[in-house]
């Protein structure tokens, strides 16, 4: 594993626990020897993953948005940033340059960077870890919606389980720098079908 994408918020929020987490995230993945993708802003939690991982010696790649470029303006020492001109070429950045996922808390542009990671793993698009480090119970009411979507047969119990959550980042880290994913070829098994 060479890079990992990490989507967050571009605010810190109101609890400083995510703060804390964002940067000891960081400090795993850097630890590990893993290069960090995020979404490029010298803002929020966004500035905390880039910030640490540099001061942690790997490299930081960040890919932004081009109508949100000169707004969250991109940390200074960034040695390389991609400018994206619309929000589907910036997720397939992420996704081709990216061998793993974790969503920390964020708003609704984090929601959708997991969607679509999610997504994209199920229909056999990429197959690659993703995980939710759930802090203070950020995430506790997306997480029953998803029960509740398998429950109801809208997603299949195998594709959640492909999830990988924990409110912890030492073992949310453990757990996607050593998951196993399912094979290429059986992807439609994923989908239940």
């Amino acid at each position: 594993m060479n890079n990992v994408s990490i989507f967050c918020g571009a605010h810190e929020g109101k609890n400083p626990e995510y703060a804390k987490a964002a940067k000891l995230v960081a400090e795993l993945i850097a630890k590990k020897g893993i290069n960090v993708v995020f979404g490029g802003g010298n803002v929020g939690l966004m500035k905390i993953i880039s910030d640490t991982a540099l001061d942690n010696g790997v490299e930081v790649l960040g890919i932004s948005l081009k109508s949100l470029h000169a707004l969250e303006l991109a940390n200074p020492r960034l040695n390389q940033i991609v400018v994206s001109e619309t929000l589907l070429d910036r997720k397939d950045e992420f996704m081709s340059r990216s061998d793993a996922f974790i969503v920390l808390p964020g708003g609704v542009g984090s929601l959708d960077e997991l969607a679509e990671i999610m997504a994209s793993n199920q229909l056999g698009i990429i197959n690659k870890p993703v995980g939710i480090l759930n802090t203070e119970g950020y995430y506790d009411d997306l997480l029953k919606w998803f029960s509740k979507a398998v429950d109801e047969g809208f997603i299949s119990s195998e594709n959640l389980k492909e999830l990988l959550v924990s409110d912890s980042p030492e073992k949310l880290v453990e757990m996607i720098t050593s998951h196993q994913r399912p094979s290429d070829e059986n992807w439609t098994e994923r989908l239940g079908l």
